[in-house]
């Protein structure tokens, strides 16, 4: 029973380590950028001081550590992959609709994971 109870504890911690996503929204003047990281295996601190810091050169951005990525997302790359890392994160994407086949090529080909489009839910399904 004790070991059922540790098992259950564990599983419930790690699952809470992992479920961590961080939304990041552009805060200036230039194109909007508005993505959201669902973390998958990257220990969580690092998932937060690195994986969710964006270092783009004269760009500043707002970043909200979340519980899970907000609907409404027009792609996600789920299994994404950094070069030379192991971890995966899934990436959902809410700026621009139109850079779709740029980002769907790139989460294919380069992050090493898949395309996915979002789930459409309406009044009839519920």
């Amino acid at each position: 029973m004790n070991r059922c109870l540790l098992f259950l504890t564990l599983l419930l911690i790690t699952t809470a380590a992992h479920s961590a996503a961080c939304l990041i929204e552009s805060n200036d003047d230039q194109v909007p950028i508005r993505l959201c990281q669902q973390n998958i295996n990257i220990p969580p601190q690092l998932f937060q001081d690195s994986f969710c810091q964006p270092q783009i050169a004269e760009r500043s951005f707002d970043i909200q550590f979340v519980d899970a990525c907000p609907e409404g997302a027009y792609g996600i790359c789920t299994g994404a992959r950094s070069e030379g890392v192991a971890y995966r994160q899934s990436i959902h994407y809410y700026s621009e609709p139109g850079d779709a086949p740029v980002l769907k090529a790139y989460c294919e080909q380069f992050s090493n994971g898949q395309w996915q489009l979002p789930e459409i839910h309406s009044d009839k399904d519920q």
